[in-house]
Order: C-alpha cells, then sequence, then structure tokens
C-alpha cells in the first residue's frame, strides 16, 4: 500500500484505488517452538554424581547449536522453549556437577574395573545407529562388541571418547580443537579425552548465554514451563481429567491442589527471571495440557501467551477434530490459523496458539527419511498450501501457523544430525517473501485483536 501510494504520488495520481495493490501480496506468518526440556534425573546425595547424561549430551550435541546456527540467518525468528528442570540441571552441570557416563570415561582405560568395562559395552553404545556409522572407529567397535569379541585396553579407551565425542553437533566436530581428534579416528590419549570433556564443559556452560544474547538481539523469544513439568490441570484438580475422558476410572480419592500449581507457575517465571533478566512473555504447559481453570494462575503470574495443540482447539469450538483434503491442507484454515484469547475469572485474557499436527509431526518423525533438502521443501510447500487456502477461504488475516515439536530428540534419526534439513529450511525461508517467520509475542504485538474461547476444553 505504501509503495501504491508512492507511486500514485510520482505520477501525480489523484486517486489510488483498491486496483493499485496486487491480491495476495500478504505474507503468512509462520511460528516454529523449539521445546527443549529433560526431565530430573536421580543425583546421588552422596557424590552428588547423575545417573544419566542426556542433559549434558543433549547440550553439547543440540541446545547450543540449534541457537547458535540462527546467527547465519538474521531474518529467521524462532522461539525456544527451555524447562526449568532443563536449566536447574545445566547449572549444575555449570557448577561442575558430572553424570555416571562422564565419571565413568574419565577413569584411565589401564585402570578400569569389570564393572566399569562392563558399563561401556552395555552404554556407550547408546546412541542412533545412524550417529555411529559416522565415525569408522565406533562402528568397528560396536561390531567388536556385538560379536562378542574381547576388548583391549586401546579399545576401551577409544569407546570411551567415541561416545562422547559422537554426542557433539557436527558444527563443533569440524572446528579445533576436536576437528583435530576426528581426523585422528582412533587410538586415543588419556590427553585426548581431556581435551573433549573441556569443550563439553565449554559447550554446557553456553546454553544460557547464546539464548540469552540471541533473545536480546531481538532474534529468538525463549519461553517457560511451569518448574518441574507438572500437568497444571491435574494439579488444580485431578477430576479435569474427565473432561478429555469421562470414562476414565479415577482415583477414589480426589487430588486437588491449586496452590501447588500456582507456585509452580510462580516458581517457572522466576528461575527465568533469574537467567534471562526480563519476564516471560510465553509459556508451553507440559505436554501441552491447558484448561479453563489455569488461565488466571497464568495470567497472574504475567504469561501473555501459551501453545497448545490443535485438538484442543477444535473440542473447544465444538468442532471434534480438524479436517484435511488429501494433501493435508486444512479445509477450515482460517479457524486454525490464528492465536485465540482466553479470559479466566480474574487477570487479562491469554493467548493461546496451537500448533499444526501435520506439520510438526512431519519434521519430528517422518523427515528424518527423506533428504533434507526435499524435506525441507515439502515444508516450505505445505505452508504455501496452506497460504493459498487461505485465500480461497477469503481469510483477511493476518495468519498464524504454528509448528511446535521436541527441538533435541529428532536431529539423531536425520542423516548428519539434521544439518542439511535445518539449513535448508532456513535459506528457503529466508528467501521466501510470502512467508515471514515471528515469534507468537511479536505476531500478537502485531495483531492483538484476536478471536476468543469462550470455553476452554
Amino acid at each position: 500500500i505504501v509503495l501504491a501510494l508512492l507511486l500514485a504520488a510520482c505520477n501525480g495520481d489523484k486517486e489510488v484505488t483498491e486496483t493499485s495493490v496486487v491480491p495476495g501480496e500478504q505474507p503468512i506468518y509462520l511460528a516454529i517452538i523449539w521445546h527443549q526440556h529433560q526431565p530430573v534425573y536421580f543425583k546421588d546425595p552422596e557424590t552428588g554424581i547423575y545417573a544419566k547424561p542426556w542433559v549434558r549430551v543433549h547440550a553439547t550435541k543440540d541446545y547450543v547449536d540449534m541457537a547458535a546456527m540462527l546467527q547465519e540467518y538474521p531474518d529467521i525468528h524462532v522461539t525456544f522453549n527451555l524447562t526449568p528442570s532443563l536449566i536447574r540441571q545445566v547449572d549444575d552441570f555449570v557448577a561442575g556437577a558430572k553424570d555416571l557416563y562422564w565419571v565413568t570415561a574419565e577413569v584411565p582405560a589401564d585402570q578400569l574395573n569389570e564393572e566399569q568395562q562392563q558399563f561401556l559395552l552395555d552404554r556407550f553404545f547408546d546412541t542412533n545407529r545412524k550417529i555411529i556409522a559416522r565415525f569408522p572407529r565406533y562402528q568397528q567397535l560396536l561390531q567388536m562388541r556385538d560379536g562378542g569379541q574381547e576388548f583391549t585396553t586401546q579399545d576401551y579407551l577409544d569407546l570411551q571418547f567415541m561416545f562422547n565425542l559422537a554426542w557433539v553437533d557436527p558444527e563443533w566436530l569440524e572446528e579445533e580443537p576436536l576437528a583435530e581428534l576426528v581426523a585422528k579416528g582412533r587410538n586415543y590419549t588419556e590427553e585426548d579425552k581431556a581435551t573433549l570433556f573441556a569443550e563439553h564443559a565449554r559447550l554446557i556452560s553456553e546454553v544460557i548465554p547464546i539464548h540469552k544474547h540471541l533473545q536480546e538481539a531481538g532474534q529468538i523469544e525463549v519461553t517457560m514451563t511451569p518448574f518441574a513439568h507438572p500437568i497444571l490441570p491435574l494439579l488444580v484438580n485431578n477430576d479435569l481429567a474427565l473432561q478429555a475422558l469421562p470414562d476414565l476410572e479415577m482415583p477414589a480419592t480426589d487430588f486437588v491442589y491449586g496452590q501447588d500449581a500456582v507456585a509452580q507457575v510462580n516458581l517457572g517465571v522466576q528461575l527465568y527471571q533469574d537467567h534471562f533478566g526480563v519476564a516471560p512473555r510465553g509459556m508451553w504447559p507440559a505436554e501441552g495440557s491447558v484448561s479453563e481453570d489455569i488461565i488466571s494462575m497464568v495470567s497472574k503470574a504475567g504469561i501473555q501467551w501459551m501453545a497448545s495443540d490443535e485438538g484442543v482447539l477444535a473440542a473447544s469450538l465444538g468442532m471434534g477434530s480438524f479436517t484435511r483434503d488429501s494433501a493435508d491442507v486444512v479445509t477450515d484454515p482460517d479457524t486454525l490459523y490464528r492465536p485465540y484469547n482466553v479470559q479466566g475469572i480474574q487477570g487479562d485474557p491469554v493467548a493461546i496458539v496451537f500448533r499444526d499436527v501435520v506439520i510438526s509431526d512431519k519434521v519430528g518423525f517422518t523427515y528424518s527419511g527423506v533428504g533434507g533438502q526435499a524435506a525441507a521443501q515439502d515444508f516450505v510447500n505445505r505452508i504455501h498450501a496452506i497460504r493459498d487456502a487461505l485465500i480461497a477461504e477469503g481469510a483477511q488475516g493476518p495468519n498464524l501457523v504454528s509448528v511446535i515439536l521436541d527441538g533435541e530428540n529428532a536431529w539423531e534419526y536425520y542423516e548428519n544430525d539434521g544439518k542439511e534439513f535445518l539449513n535448508s529450511l532456513y535459506t528457503l525461508l529466508s528467501e521466501d517473501e510470502l512467508i515471514k517467520t515471528v515469534t507468537p509475542g511479536e505476531f500478537l504485538a502485531m495483531a492483538p485483536e484476536q478471536p476468543e474461547i469462550d470455553d476452554l476444553w
């Protein structure tokens, strides 16, 4: 419109009509929300050692790089949800905590006892076979283990090293000091292990700072989840489960602890503020579980928007479910692809965005079996198909497609940790003038007037 007005002024036109604007120029908005989460793993009260390594190794393989790579795509805006249970354990590792896998790997290979050797054989192949196959020595050690071959001291040392090397993002493996160790391939030393673990410690320490930096730069929005990842509606009243599953067999004693639900939200907000220096605007409620009863507590905690699933929206609107055509395109797109406001008993309304289940599941489960470029093109084509359906429906817009999924576990099923897919996707979206990536907070600031849900399911 601005361009048309300028052209009209330059041409001396006295009037600009609607025909001066080319129909269908409005972009469709896309919110990508990566949910980064870990449960609280058992920590030995005597040794302070965590039983599982998954916070550490997902930090070295996923959390830092998923955010850092966006610096190469400044036009791409993304949302990351970091759960308090994850942040608390990251803090602990930064402060010097270790996990049993780390401690066992640090034992000099010539000093391993039989129990530790067996632990290595049992647990140090705990990764996707696609990842193991990227490292010839690691693949050889797996074949030796499966074939019942006896391991030498050097074999154990290489296994200690390879497990922890494989759980590092390929981007960091291409940089020193790890690139030289990757090229070495085998016959690692105790000094090599020390170098590798120093890089693990460095990457863990960057998880919170890189997200804080990108949020302050305005490229990402970081959201939160209630403190211990609870199902908030069930804390308020476990009878709320009957709204979703009327035939569910319930416990004999009711569980009604609304004050715990309030505390979970407030503690999550406080932890977020302590780490990011600002109050959170958005929240992913654990498992996307919502109810009318939690809206007031969420609003009073300062949360402006939440996210949930398209099935929740359909049920809230009395639709049953959203139908799709033979191409998987929603037949009522203007209803799904927008936020909705929900008013609680107290406080301001809270907006909710609802994820497109099909596209989210494509990224999470299906695209790993397709070439990265082809998968990224399919993703973009699906967003365009939604936009075309909105235009055909006569939707006035603006409209928002929300793709929300786990941001850590899918990538080990992709070739090369999903690098080709993510880079291709961000490149295509950067070049596409008809798709604009935004955070939900940005979209709501641009389009605050949204329809209301009278009775949230």
